[in-house]
């Protein structure tokens, strides 16, 4: 069975929820039979032993989901080691056909951009532990703080579109910024 593996991050910051949270949740119980929700904390090292236990269970992907303060979704190609290896230098690109990701979700009438930059915190170092496990297919995906998609069925319904779905289509592609 294919095997899909979603993360969010605990609530941080005094707010009582996290929108990847929520999402990740409702993503994964839409998406069915194989697809699992994993939380991670708002901390580097625990969030990246985390991520190594969860890659045991062998997923054919990995969607992972944070919160930001923007109004549109970001789908992140790049991340940083930062305070997991300050020395290990190097970026990692994302193992996703971003642009039929980019495509897929602005079809299901999503408000979303390429990013560049992670944010350079636990968003970044995670998402940059991930891109070293063996994880066939791998994206983070920025969520804006205030999207009540997670409530919406069918706002859960097209990101499920967007994401899910766009993992089997097409070449892994660099889409140049502002794409």
């Amino acid at each position: 069975m294919d095997r899909l593996l979603i993360t969010g991050f605990e609530a941080f910051g005094g707010r009582p929820a996290n929108t990847s949270w929520r999402l990740a949740v409702a993503l994964a119980a839409f998406a069915g039979p194989g697809a699992v929700a994993w939380r991670l904390e708002v901390d580097h090292v625990p969030a990246a032993r985390a991520l190594r236990r969860f890659c045991l269970e062998r997923p054919s992907a990995l969607i992972m989901l944070g919160e930001w303060s923007g109004a549109s979704f970001r789908i992140e190609r790049y991340a940083r080691p930062g305070p997991l290896a300050p020395y290990a230098g190097g970026v990692r690109q994302a193992r996703w056909p971003v642009a039929s990701l980019l495509r897929a979700m602005r079809g299901a009438a999503l408000p979303v951009r390429l990013s560049g930059d992670a944010g350079r915190y636990v968003c970044d170092t995670s998402y940059w532990a991930a891109l070293g496990m063996p994880v066939p297919r791998v994206v983070f995906v920025h969520v804006p703080r205030d999207w009540p998609g997670p409530r919406d069925r069918s706002a859960v319904q097209a990101l499920h579109q967007g994401l899910v779905h766009a993992r089997n289509r097409g070449p892994w592609v660099s889409v140049p910024a502002g794409g």
